[in-house]
């Protein structure tokens, strides 16, 4: 429970403040908080300024008196601003940089606590077809998109959950409990189950979508995948991206086959990532309903149990594998670029990084 007190939804603001202004967090003058840091200046869509909070209650162990962050949606932009000395941080940089700064000595990969997916629309065809799904699903190397596309030590997922959170024995990791639901490219099973859909060799399957949001890794990614499902078995999809607010309001609404998709935690238990997929959450962009799932997740959120909360959600978590509703591609990893000379900062598993103590050496 303490650990979910530091989820943003429970972070303390002033009543007169929120009432005052429904927009109040947009603005540096009416936007309040309790950290070592505060907003000096938003220059929206461009820069945000922090200056030291001297009323935080540890301001003592606060080394720097500003910070200052670029707002850019162009990693090569990133990667040359860090290249001229620009900035000291950025979480940004084209992977194909990855090798030259980890060899500089310039990167830092740690544990990031989510996975990326692609989301199938269980209700469109030819995506209702629970064979179909399984087939698309099996037929991708992930460890090749990893090695030659992403290239951030990220982990080949073969589930949903990711590791790091514990199991109902607190010393285990639910994920290695759990273990993995299938085998990366297995290229005959899914012949076999593409054949036994109706579409041997992908024959007389209807034209399949997959939408990204535009990046010029989820294209890179999105194209890998393409070609996997070609090549192994003779499916032919189109791509195509769309802007970021677009997308979400295409996948929300279900007008879409395949999307790519990314889920980090929003706390550290296993609920964050399997309550996903209940019927009634608003995040189940694949529209899948199966209520001994729902069942499995409300007796998982009805007991302090551990030992049955776990059980529940590992098998709430074999129906969503068995039932392909999405094809899981890796666990993320955090890809940083940060200079030799910046210290003291810290970074958790929910992708957080943490300025308290940060200081340039």
């Amino acid at each position: 429970f303490l650990s979910l007190t530091a989820f943003h939804t429970l972070y303390p603001v002033p009543r007169r403040i929120v009432e005052a202004n429904p927009k109040w967090a947009a603005d540096p003058k009416t936007l309040v908080g309790n950290g070592p840091f505060k907003i000096a200046a938003w220059v929206h869509n461009s820069r945000i300024e922090l200056v030291k909070n001297d009323q935080y209650w540890d301001a003592g162990k606060v080394k720097m008196s500003k910070l200052d962050f670029i707002l850019t949606e162009s990693g090569s932009t990133e990667l040359a601003m860090f290249d001229n000395n620009q900035i000291d941080m950025g979480d940004n940089a084209p992977p194909a940089e990855y090798p030259r700064l980890k060899k500089e000595g310039r990167l830092q990969i740690s544990p990031y606590l989510g996975t990326y997916f692609f989301s199938y629309n269980v209700t469109k065809a030819p995506l209702d077809n629970v064979k179909v799904r399984q087939a698309l699903t099996l037929a991708l190397d992930r460890q090749a998109i990893i090695d030659n596309v992403t290239k951030g030590e990220q982990k080949a997922a073969f589930a949903w959950v990711p590791p790091g959170m514990a199991d109902a024995a607190p010393t285990a990791d639910f994920r290695t409990v759990g273990g993995d639901y299938f085998q990366d490219r297995n290229i005959e099973a899914a012949k076999k189950l593409l054949a036994e859909a109706g579409y041997p060799e992908g024959k007389g399957l209807p034209p399949i979508e997959l939408i990204y949001n535009t990046s010029d890794v989820h294209k890179a990614i999105a194209e890998a995948v393409q070609e996997m499902w070609r090549k192994n078995l003779g499916v032919n999809i189109t791509i195509n991206n769309q802007e970021w607010k677009v997308f979400i309001n295409t996948r929300s609404k279900g007008d879409y086959q395949i999307a790519r998709h990314g889920w980090i935690g929003d706390y550290a238990d296993p609920m964050t990532f399997i309550d996903m997929f209940d019927s009634a959450s608003g995040n189940n962009d694949s529209h899948y309903k199966n209520p001994q799932f729902d069942t499995l997740v409300r007796l998982a959120k009805s007991t302090g149990n551990q030992d049955i909360r776990m059980k529940a959600m590992h098998e709430a978590e074999k129906l969503l594998m068995d039932d392909a509703v999405i094809a899981p591609v890796y666990f993320y990893t955090r890809v940083m670029m940060v200079k030799p000379n910046i210290k003291g900062y810290q970074r958790s598993v929910l992708g957080h990084v943490y300025f308290k103590e940060a200081y340039v050496e």
